[in-house]
């Protein structure tokens, strides 16, 4: 596609001059990548999902957008996916590079992962963790992981008010793909400690662990 081919490949140094200036940092790359070094106040949409679906309902058509990829063709078929959907003001792309970034003086910053027992370790060293659930409504009421906080990724924003930013967040969804997008934008505006259950509510479940419903805790003050 034309639009594809004219897409410019931006410096380490380009890309601090672009962030500067409001441009959105848009990185595509997969959970782990991300999570294991990433650009503050970036977005996190992976290219692996269904990614132009939701880069068009969380981003206005008039941001300016700056893709991170892990390679020239994963950036190109970004692009391409976003323009399909409107998303047109993309200024060129950067190759994650974890080493020239650092070299050049950009800020790095890590998103913790979690796994199905480490969750359960760190809800018993610190009860006070906010288990934050990012699927629809009708999910969480089919089943949550007990005590979570329903707050589905198109209401992030506007519920991230509810969430108190002195305690440890876990995020967590279905399989981890929404919830690494929730943990990206709560980052943004929230310098606390986050993390992401990455295998979601269908790894606690094949960790035989109890999901709690409504009724159920309904039920239990009755």
């Amino acid at each position: 596609m034309s639009e594809s081919s004219q897409l410019e490949q931006l410096t380490a140094a380009q890309l601090g001059q672009e962030q500067r200036r409001g441009v959105l940092i848009l990185d595509t790359r997969p959970t782990e990548e991300f999570a294991s070094f990433h650009i503050p106040g970036s977005m996190q949409i992976g290219l692996l999902g269904s990614f132009a679906g939701w880069a068009a309902i969380l981003i206005r058509s008039s941001q300016k957008i700056l893709l991170v990829a892990g390679d020239a063709n994963c950036a190109q078929e970004a692009h391409s996916r976003l323009a399909r959907v409107g998303l047109e003001n993309v200024v060129g792309y950067a190759l994650a590079d974890k080493q020239q970034w650092q070299h050049h003086g950009l800020e790095l910053i890590r998103l913790p992962t979690y796994r199905c027992e480490d969750v359960c370790h760190a809800l018993r060293a610190n009860p006070a963790t906010q288990l934050i659930d990012v699927r629809s409504r009708a999910e969480w009421l089919q089943g949550h992981l007990p005590g979570a906080i329903s707050m589905p990724l198109l209401e992030v924003n506007v519920q991230a008010v509810y969430i108190d930013p002195s305690k440890p967040i876990l995020v967590y969804c279905q399989e981890g793909y929404r919830a690494t997008i929730a943990a990206s934008i709560l980052l943004r505006d929230h310098a606390g400690d986050i993390g992401i259950l990455t295998g979601g509510v269908q790894e606690w479940q094949a960790c035989n662990m109890p999901l709690e419903r409504p009724e159920m805790c309904l039920s239990s003050h009755l």
